[in-house]
């Protein structure tokens, strides 16, 4: 994977051009440091999904309550009706 990255001032003249063209994160440097990522919004959201989606899969309490779901017999189980409340 190629990392692409431009110094805060080369971004300043082109802040249009590459959010319209942002198809990879985009490394901002500043005084030969990166400051920033400038990252598609579609591929964020991906991001912060998969990030709540591990937080939850390490979250004891929720392991707890998928390892009762999957050990639930058929006899265990309610209709959608009967788990709603009217």
């Amino acid at each position: 994977m190629t990392i692409h990255s431009m110094h805060v001032s080369e971004l300043r003249k082109a802040l249009n051009a590459v959010i319209t063209h942002l198809s990879r994160p985009v490394f901002v440097t500043q005084r030969g440091r990166i400051r920033a990522v400038l990252l598609d919004i579609d591929r964020y959201n991906q991001m912060l999904d998969a990030l709540e989606d591990a937080q939850l899969a390490c979250d004891p309490e929720v392991r707890q309550a998928l390892a009762e779901a999957q050990a639930a017999q058929p006899d265990d189980w309610v209709s959608l009706d009967e788990a709603l409340p009217s």
